[in-house]
């Protein structure tokens, strides 16, 4: 029996204690800020080369387009010739890529901003595509052109801005 309540009396101490350091707790309030880390870089730049085109015609707008590739095709109206494209490209570790395989202006948190317009009354549909691991081409899908006569001769250049934001 004095086992008993020798463990009795320590059981009740033990219990004491624990609802006393019980009493005194707090809270403390944890944050953190996660960021993705895609690694975007740019690896080459977008070249449509030389475009020549007969500014006396009078016809219809004209279309041409490019492929993923870069090479042009659909040539027609008013652009005599136009040079194959280097196409532009990047890398970007995203969160399954193959799904932007095709042309894409937005993808997997991928998006291209630009306001390219060369040489007048004309401009491209620029879109990306996944080609193989954390590589994508940028090229002018399609391509318009009106107005021939107050369309500038010469070099025309621009910036296409490539950004990442996670989807939710």
């Amino acid at each position: 029996m004095k086992n008993y309540i020798l463990m009795l009396g320590v059981a009740g101490v033990a219990l004491g204690s624990y609802c006393a350091y019980a009493g005194n707790s707090a809270t403390m309030t944890v944050t953190a800020t996660i960021n993705h880390d895609v690694s975007l870089n740019v690896t080459q730049d977008l070249d449509m080369g030389t475009i020549i085109i007969n500014p006396a015609y009078d016809g219809d707008d004209t279309d041409w387009s490019y492929n993923a590739t870069g090479v042009v095709y659909g040539l027609d109206g008013a652009i005599v010739s136009a040079d194959d494209a280097t196409v532009g490209e990047f890398t970007a570790n995203i969160p399954n890529p193959s799904a932007c395989v095709g042309g894409y202006l937005e993808c997997g948190g991928l998006e291209l901003m630009y306001n390219f317009n060369f040489g007048g009354n004309n401009n491209c549909d620029i879109v990306f595509s996944h080609t193989s691991g954390n590589n994508f081409v940028v090229y002018p899908e399609n391509c318009y052109m009106s107005d021939f006569s107050n369309i500038t001769a010469g070099e025309h250049s621009d910036t296409i801005t490539i950004s990442y934001t996670p989807e939710s």
